[in-house]
């Protein structure tokens, strides 16, 4: 029921979007002069923003409320020293313009939310966002598209027009907002499209406007754009195509083209709105975001009626053929998938899938340009979970199943096409199974000769061969496995390229054949082929890795592989070579760690003496002896991390070793085996968690991901049971290790460095995320580690032996300070997260543990901010929409504040020192 009423009560803002927000106006500026009950600071100030942000003066007074009472750091003695400074009065506006920015999106997330959730029978408020949805229904659309159209020809702001706070970097920050608007309000209207139909008139309107709008790069203000927008630009303009495709109906014209009942789809007797699409679309081709409206749209015209226009339709086919439209679909959904699944990423490849096998079940394959390029989009649109399902229930004939087929005919001549469709067709037990199936039963073998062999037969036209001699596939031992094709075995042959392409009719199941690959890395003799080799058997260990973390009981059937990669990918030549493959190495952890999670201390056994994790020649008994890793050897993974990943800045291998690790220590090993595991905690400890922060990084939110899964690794071992971290007789567990490293070492500090990260650079890193989903993205992923570092913080010092003499743990983290800027203050500000309930929550469980158990005063820590913290806590606990669990913790604080911290309690109760009748206090 609340939700209902909230959901009524802003429906109306909903439906306005951006357009709630007015422009500045005589009659409310009057207004907001004669109205008594603001403050005359609060009105100049409400002026000034009024004109800063060029909007309405009432809602401008409005907004500058909003943030006092919800994002303002300070109290209200603080705020009047900010309204009489200048200085600090510009501060001010510059983040409320911030905060107004971020209103505005917050309008459109709404409408993102309401539409990603209102058929979702799995959400408890499906109901109630239905209703909304409804009663959004026919203006949404109208109102969002003319705000859009009011964007991209909006002129920019100058200090002329909106004050001198208008410098060039604010007018950048004013046009990085307006792009990303346009973006989310165009990924809006995609998404409605995706429920509703699109009026044939509907579909023309957009088509001229993106058309005159260059799909996102004839913006008014394009001489503003930077690389830093590049991005934002690409969006729109994927939007563009995306509204466009979906409004044509391509999924709905297939199936009535199955039936012959094309008459029957919205557009089959629109003449007119052919005869002026025509006249539109005729006019692209010079961008990359046209390809697929104008194949989509050729599409359709040579379906519905295949006699006319001819000329056109070939003419927009080959344009789009020609901008390399199967790239830019891959471009797209990777661009759209890049934060995270969502669900517009999901709705767009459904919208992409329907397109794509209309495209393949209507034209020839060999007219569409690259087959790599075909198949390279099919697998991003079948990264949608649901897509295939839908795939293994069509016709092998149709659609995808013809790419499928094409590939297959090939195989295993050329074989990284067929894997990597049929790992991208891998989503759930079912679809793993049939892919599993499927490569256990084929019929025909695929050889390339350049001359012709002396054992065979040749029929007189040359187009059958006879086998006249059995033969063995690969040069391997006797006794080992192998495929070989009998005597007497029929082959169609095709001449390719002054070669012979024969199509042996052999059944065999292609498990055996990959066996077989993995089987010849042994028997590779230079280094050069053993390269050549493991480029060769990734994908085969890609599959193996997808099937069965997808689905672990096919792994028993796939044992003849599964076994063989300790053999071969943790054998030290590979390790040690000049420039290894460690791509495909991280591809062998990968599966060994899907493994370790169903068997790990069978996995420990094959693995921990093969030299690739770090080791130690003698057993290590004392603690200090441990920590000072006097002995040990970094391993084959250590020597990679060093010598290849460092210098190139690419991670592969550390992340598939972390997550390797923190599955084994989940795993419930024995006593030897977790005292096997410690030189690879100690290595992680002393080499990586000091140091990583430090490296060189090619890819964005890499350090963060390492970051996260070092802390995850330490998380799950300070959480073990102990008897599950068992302690040998002459050797720490490894629970006391991780402790006595983290209070003692410089790990420790590196852990306090993260939860310095602090409040301010965690919003940065949210507001500047291109995506609409907030729980996605990079910004999820440094809010993930600071939780982490929150969480072994407080268990570190919970279970930490009790000793008389202070750590240096807990000494960097009580260091006494007035000057608001230590640990204690910034963990404290915490309080102001808003994006996730658990990062304040965490923080203050932190300094509630903290408050207990160290001699500091925490009011002094928090020094000139005292007050304004406090205010900020009482805010949360007083709201009516906080998570319950914060107010819990805060409570629980305040309630070990009331024996320990005598000064901060003082400062929550409000409390006024009197004399008692018997002259006490």
């Amino acid at each position: 029921a609340q939700i209902a009423a909230e959901l009524n009560k802003h429906w109306q803002r909903l439906l306005e979007g951006l357009s709630y927000y007015k422009p500045p106006s005589t009659d409310s500026a009057e207004k907001i002069k004669a109205d008594k009950d603001v403050a005359a600071p609060l009105k100049e100030l409400g002026l000034r923003v009024s004109k800063f942000l060029g909007l309405d003066e009432e809602q401008s007074v409005q907004l500058l409320q909003l943030y006092l009472q919800e994002d303002y750091r300070g109290t209200r003695d603080s705020l009047k020293t900010v309204l009489q400074d200048e200085r600090q009065s510009q501060a001010l506006m510059l983040k409320l313009a911030d905060y107004y920015y971020e209103e505005r999106i917050c309008i459109l997330r709404c409408v993102l939310h309401l539409l990603t959730y209102f058929q979702d029978e799995r959400h408890p408020y499906t109901a109630q966002y239905f209703q909304c949805v409804e009663k959004l229904d026919k203006e949404l659309v109208p109102n969002y598209r003319k705000q859009f159209e009011a964007l991209y020809k909006a002129e920019a702001p100058t200090w002329e027009t909106h004050g001198n706070l208008m410098t060039e970097h604010q007018v950048s920050r004013w046009f990085m907002q307006c792009l990303r608007e346009q973006s989310m309000l165009l990924e809006v209207i995609f998404l409605y499209y995706a429920y509703f139909e699109m009026a044939p008139d509907e579909l023309l309107a957009f088509a001229k406007m993106f058309k005159e709008q260059g799909f996102g790069t004839r913006q008014t203000n394009r001489h503003l754009i930077d690389e830093s927008m590049d991005h934002l630009v690409d969006r729109i303009g994927y939007f563009s195509a995306l509204i466009l495709v979906e409004g044509m109906e391509i999924d709905s014209l297939h199936e009535r083209a199955l039936d012959d009942r094309t008459e029957e789809h919205k557009l089959a007797n629109s003449e007119r709105v052919h005869q002026e699409m025509d006249n539109q679309l005729l006019q692209l081709g010079d961008v990359s975001h046209h390809a697929p409206v104008l194949l989509a749209w050729a599409l359709l015209r040579h379906t519905i009626n295949p006699e006319e226009a001819t000329n056109i339709i070939r003419r927009m086919g080959s344009t789009a053929i020609q901008l390399n439209v199967f790239q830019y679909l891959t471009k797209l959904l990777q661009s759209l998938s890049s934060g995270g699944k969502n669900c517009t990423a999901s709705t767009a490849c459904m919208c992409i899938y329907g397109l794509l096998s209309f495209v393949l079940t209507s034209l020839e394959l060999h007219t569409l340009g690259s087959q790599q390029d075909i198949i390279d989009a099919a697998c991003e649109v079948l990264a949608a979970s649901s897509i295939p399902q839908l795939f293994w229930k069509t016709e092998p004939t149709a659609g995808l199943g013809i790419i499928l087929d094409s590939v297959c005919g090939m195989f295993p001549h050329l074989f990284t096409p067929l894997l990597q469709l049929l790992q991208a067709l891998v989503s759930d037990k079912s679809t793993a199974k049939k892919v599993y199936s499927f490569l256990d039963k084929m019929s025909f073998y695929i050889e390339l000769y350049k001359h012709k062999p002396p054992d065979v037969f040749s029929h007189e036209d040359g187009t059958l061969w006879r086998r006249q001699a059995p033969k063995l596939l690969y040069p391997l031992g006797l006794g080992q496995t192998n495929l070989r094709i009998p005597q007497g075995t029929v082959g169609q042959v095709m001449l390719d390229d002054r070669a012979y392409l024969v199509r042996w009719e052999y059944s065999y199941s292609s498990w055996t054949l990959f066996t077989c690959e993995i089987e010849m890395l042994l028997h590779v003799v230079s280094t050069a082929d053993v390269i050549q080799h493991c480029q060769r058997v990734k994908p085969i260990i890609d599959l193996v890795h997808k099937v069965i973390s997808t689905d672990v009981s096919i792994a028993d059937c796939l044992l003849p592989i599964t076994s063989r990669i300790y053999i071969v990918f943790l054998f030290p030549r590979l390790t040690t070579v000049v420039s290894p493959p460690v791509d495909v190495i991280a591809s062998c952890v990968n599966c060994l760690t899907v493994l370790a999670a169903c068997m790990p201390a069978k996995v420990w056994t094959d693995l921990h003496h093969r030299g690739f994790l770090p080791f130690v020649a003698n057993p290590v008994s004392s603690m200090n002896h441990m920590i000072s890793a006097e002995g040990m050897n970094a391993g084959g993974y250590g020597n990679l991390l060093m010598s290849i990943e460092q210098p190139q800045g690419e991670y592969s291998v550390t992340i598939s070793f972390l997550n390797l690790i923190t599955t084994l220590v989940r795993g419930q090993l024995g006593s030897t085996q977790s005292q096997g595991l410690v030189p690879c905690i100690v290595f992680v400890l002393k080499e990586m968690l000091p140091n990583y922060h430090k490296w060189r990084y090619n890819s964005h939110g890499v350090r963060e991901k390492i970051g996260c899964l070092i802390l995850q690794l330490i998380h799950a071992i300070l959480n073990l049971c102990p008897e599950m971290d068992p302690r040998s007789s002459n050797a720490p567990s490894l629970q006391s290790l991780c402790i006595f490293s983290l209070a003692n070492t410089e790990a420790g500090q590196a852990v306090i460095n993260i939860m310095g990260i602090g409040v301010d650079t965690i919003d940065m890193v949210m507001a500047s995320q291109s995506s609409s989903d907030e729980s996605q993205g990079q910004g999820q992923l440094l809010i993930q580690t600071v939780k982490l570092a929150f969480s072994v913080t407080n268990n570190v010092i919970r279970l930490k032996p009790p000793s008389s003499v202070v750590s240096p743990l807990e000494q960097a983290l009580t260091q006494d300070g007035a000057h608001g800027n230590n640990l204690i203050a910034v963990l404290a500000k915490y309080i102001y997260h808003k994006h996730d309930p658990a990062l304040p929550r965490l923080a203050i469980q932190l300094l509630k543990r903290l408050a207990t158990v160290a001699p500091m005063s925490v009011y002094a820590c928090l020094g000139s901010d005292a007050a304004a913290i406090r205010d900020a806590f009482l805010t949360r606990l007083q709201s009516k929409i906080e998570d319950m669990r914060i107010k819990v913790m805060i409570l629980e604080f305040l309630t070990v504040a009331v024996e320990t911290q005598p000064g901060l309690i003082e400062l929550f109760l409000n409390l006024e020192v009197k004399d008692g009748s018997d002259g006490s206090k």
